[in-house]
This record gives structure tokens, sequence and C-alpha cells, in this order.
């Protein structure tokens, strides 16, 4: 898109659709990916997650501000490399945040410390380092902390409609489902949206939790949107009918 002879920047709260690959600079260690041949071919594949390109809400906070950063220097349709320092990534380590607990006191509270393994203690997360002499040792501190970051990303599109934007909105928290699914009208000039919600999805658990946070997103992102209503649509099943046909009798 143009304006006064120029492209339109990328900019705060734009949505766009990006593929990206991030991988930790000292060790060359790929820790996240859009791309399924890349995820193979590294550590950083699961068969539970779908790749494809991801919704970024430039701005949002989901992504390390060096990235977003970097996002909106960027071109649509232009492949692009940056280095991501620490400090604009996930922090500097923190010495302070190792810990030293007794192993007794974390068994007695229902917890197994093992090499590695993450554990919650007093509501943190933290990572166990060591267990050695009844002394176990927990790192707080990110596991990406202190490293350098590269992202390897183009913009393939930004997405200006806002049933598009919805759609994408939607998606993201139900991957099973693609975008188009989600049908999405627009009543009283754009004031009231109405979202049918899939079939497929209709019984699932989650599925009140995400209709709160996505009514909470369109309020934040759509300009003009005063009420979100779903419906839940069931459709009776039409019986299949039987033509018999009796044999006349000579």
């Amino acid at each position: 898109m143009l304006q006064g002879g120029g492209i339109i920047p990328i900019s705060k709260n734009d949505f766009i659709l990006v593929e990206y690959t991030t991988k930790v600079k000292e060790t060359g260690e790929i820790i996240d990916t859009t791309n399924a041949e890349i995820a193979k071919e590294s550590k950083a594949y699961s068969p539970d997650k779908i790749y494809e390109p991801t919704l970024i809400i430039v701005g949002e906070g989901r992504y390390v501000e060096g990235f977003e950063e970097a996002l909106m220097k960027s071109d649509i349709g232009v492949e692009s490399t940056v280095e991501v320092p620490p400090e604009k990534a996930y922090g500097p380590r923190d010495p302070n945040k190792v810990k030293v607990f007794s192993l007794r006191e974390l068994v007695r509270a229902g917890i197994t410390p093992e090499p590695g393994k993450v554990i919650e203690i007093g509501g943190s997360l933290g990572t166990v380092r060591s267990v050695s002499g009844g002394r176990v040792l927990v790192d707080f501190n990110h596991p990406l902390a202190g490293k350098t970051l590269i992202f390897h990303f183009k913009i393939l599109k930004r997405i200006e409609d806002p049933i598009e934007k919805i759609q994408a909105l939607l998606h993201r928290r139900i991957k099973k489902l693609p975008p188009e699914k989600f049908i999405i009208k627009r009543q009283d000039e754009g004031k009231t949206i109405i979202i049918e919600v899939p079939k497929e999805v209709i019984t699932d658990r989650e599925i009140p939790i995400i209709k709160a946070l996505v009514a909470e997103e369109i309020f934040k992102y759509i300009e003009g949107v005063e009420n979100v209503i779903y419906l839940d649509k069931f459709t009776k099943k039409k019986e299949e009918t039987r033509v018999e046909e009796s044999s006349k009798k000579s």
C-alpha cells in the first residue's frame, strides 16, 4: 500500500503474518521456527505443533523487544536477519537468581528435583542445575537470559480487513481450524460482531475462555466494536429416507 509515493511502514498495532526462525548465536541452536522442515532438522520439532506463518500484532509484547523493533524497520516480502542482544531479548543473567535449597525440604514439598528439570518454588519457575550432597541448585533466570538471539524472518502480509483480523485472532488460539472456517458478520455499522462458532470446536472445554480472550482482543484492536456475540449453531441432521418399492403380485 502506498502513501505519498512510499510504502507505509509497519507500525504499532499492525496485524502481520510472519515466517521466522530463531536461534541462539552462541550455540547455533534453533529454539523456534514456523518452518516444519527446519524444525525437523533440529531439536525444535514437535509433532503436536502446527507450522505455518504466525500472526504478530506489533507492540503486543508476545515477542522480544528487539524482534518487534526489527519488524517495524522491515518491508513486506523481504527476507531479513537481525541480531538481538540480551538487553532486548530475555535480559542478562542474574547470579542472584541462582538459589540453593535443601533436598529434604523439596522432597517433603512433593518436588523430585533432577538436573535439567523445571520446578516451581514459591510461585516461580526454575531449572534444576545440580543435585549433590543433599543440596539442590536451582536457576530462576529465564533459560535464554544472557543469550544473543538471531531472527531470520519475512513479513508475508499486513492484514487490513477487520473480518480477516478477527479470523486471525481466532485462528491463533484454535490452530486446528483455518481462519476462513470462522464465519463472522458485522452489524450496526461495525459496532456489533457476530461470530459463528464452528461445530468442530463447540464442545471443546477451552472454548469459553477463548471466547472471552478473543472478545477482549477485538475490543482492543478493532476500532468501533462495542459488542461481540458468539453463535453456537446446531443443525438437525436430515434423516435418510428410503423409498421402498412394493412388488406387484400377479
